[in-house]
């Protein structure tokens, strides 16, 4: 399994059978991102994750894209395609399990993390990739029961987002690799300080942080050993 991250929250995932894109959002660099892949895997409606209107192009362009997303965002995705595409989108939800483009896939969770009491929850999930290799939280703190992934893709910054919180869950997780995502809004003194802290806490619970390089593919099993 191949991991290329794409900016901020999105992550394109390949193997010899197929690829995936998971949640390409409006602050991530998605020129060519669709080109190819099998699905599209979403973990909430919220813009930086899911850019609906490059989303429904990219279905209307290719009759064999699926994308998979939460009830209200998958019914928001139906109600912007013409009918004959509509049949694209599937609506995944806690405890679904299926295999897409020859990668296996499990959803987890069912939450956003709380932004505010004034501000509506919306559903999110949480997607464990192949057998344990990659989980993407999304937005949120829920730890999946059962797993323990090889690299959890591991939220920096956002307005619902705690260090202390960050650190809490990625050492609940267990990975051995943290890989950071979800930092579009951090400059690079931002990003310096945040991996400093995690880096610690990560060494500190017997796990490594791995900074990738966005637009650079790396072999998953191998991103916790090479330099």
């Amino acid at each position: 399994m191949r991991i290329t991250l794409r900016g901020h929250s999105a992550i394109h995932v390949a193997t010899i059978d197929g690829s995936l894109l998971l949640d390409p959002g409006v602050w991530s660099e998605l020129d060519g991102a669709f080109t190819g892949i099998n699905a599209v895997l979403l973990t909430h409606q919220h813009a930086d994750h899911a850019d609906q209107p490059r989303i429904v192009s990219a279905v209307i362009e290719n009759s064999m894209l699926r994308v998979y997303a939460p009830d209200a965002l998958a019914r928001a995705l139906r109600a912007a395609l013409p009918g004959p595409h509509q049949a694209q989108i599937t609506t995944v939800q806690a405890g679904d399990d299926f295999v897409v483009g020859g990668i296996r896939v499990r959803a987890f969770g069912g939450t956003h993390a709380t932004i505010h009491s004034s501000i509506e929850l919306v559903a999110n999930l949480g997607y464990l990739l192949g057998e344990s290799e990659l989980f993407h939280p999304g937005d949120s703190y829920q730890v999946p029961i059962g797993i323990r992934p090889q690299v959890l893709a591991l939220p920096l910054m956002a307005p619902w987002a705690k260090i202390a919180e960050t650190m809490d869950f990625a050492t609940a997780v267990g990975a051995p690799v943290w890989v950071p995502i979800h930092d579009g809004l951090l400059n690079e003194r931002g990003r310096n300080l945040f991996d400093t802290q995690l880096s610690t806490r990560a060494q500190g619970s017997g796990a490594r942080l791995r900074r990738l390089e966005p637009g650079t593919s790396y072999e998953l099993a191998q991103i916790g050993t090479d330099a």
